[in-house]
């Protein structure tokens, strides 16, 4: 992990309220892997290098792509406060201050062969990384995203073409009508390795559902984060060894290492 100076490349609006900020920064782009995230101030850097303090903390980003040959990656952010609204209209050749990578990227098996992954809302983030990556290492990948309704739906051109891409809805208005989880089950039995990233009700969800047996199953953990290094406890969670930060014993956890009760 580095902290370092990220230059913006694009920002484009791909979904209501959801952006993708690609970013030129050339040690996070040849050192992450799928699953891991960035930490960004979410203020301007001025030229004299002083920076305001408000908002205080930064705000967690999966990494959605990575570019090593050019030196960048993207992420994507859905606005939900001053600190996203901020981000989601900085322009090209603004600077942004970042950390990364940071947390445990995801673990795709040398002998997997057909790779499911589930995403829920901007938790297709990690998973869009991830089929890339299991795509040129000749797995086949199927991707099933649930999304609250058509508005926000990611576009199927931010997914890599080798991977099949299945979009549910909540409200039936498009895709798919149900949750990701439901839609998903059907390709349980096809998969020999399942990877999910969304709200924890749909991970707790999946935890319940009957798997085929053995079948190993990774999950990335959304939470708040204050620091993302492991300092603050903002971000732990209940696991079956007791708490653990999800931004540096995760993000990334096997499901059965998590305590799905209720009140996690």
């Amino acid at each position: 992990m580095r902290q370092v100076i990220a230059t913006v490349v694009g920002n484009e609006r791909v979904a209501a309220g959801t952006h993708v900020l690609r970013l030129r920064e050339p040690h996070i782009s040849a050192h992450a892997s799928p699953g891991q995230f960035v930490h960004i101030r979410c203020v301007p850097i001025s030229p004299s290098g002083s920076t305001p303090s408000d908002p205080l903390l930064r705000r967690p980003l999966s990494i959605l792509d990575l570019y090593p040959e050019l030196g960048e990656f993207a992420v994507l952010l859905d606005v939900v406060g001053r600190g996203t609204d901020w981000l989601s209209r900085v322009a090209a050749g603004e600077k942004l201050d970042v950390l990364g990578p940071l947390g445990r990227p995801f673990g795709l098996r040398p002998t997997t062969r057909r790779a499911l992954l589930i995403g829920g809302g901007i938790g297709i983030v990690p998973l869009v990384a991830l089929a890339r990556y299991a795509a040129a290492r000749d797995v086949e990948v199927t991707l099933v995203a649930g999304f609250r309704d058509a508005s926000k739906v990611i576009p199927a051109s931010i997914v890599p073409a080798e991977a099949e891409y299945i979009v549910a809805t909540d409200d039936g208005s498009v895709g798919r009508h149900g949750y990701a989880p439901a839609v998903a089950a059907e390709y349980l039995p096809w998969a020999d390795q399942v990877f999910a990233c969304g709200p924890l009700p749909m991970l707790r969800a999946l935890a319940r559902m009957e798997r085929p047996r053995r079948l190993p199953v990774q999950v990335s953990m959304e939470e708040h984060m204050g620091c993302a290094m492991g300092v603050c406890l903002g971000c732990v969670i209940r696991t079956r060894k007791g708490y653990e930060r999800v931004c540096r014993d995760g993000p990334v956890f096997d499901i059965n290492h998590i305590d799905w009760q209720e009140g996690i």
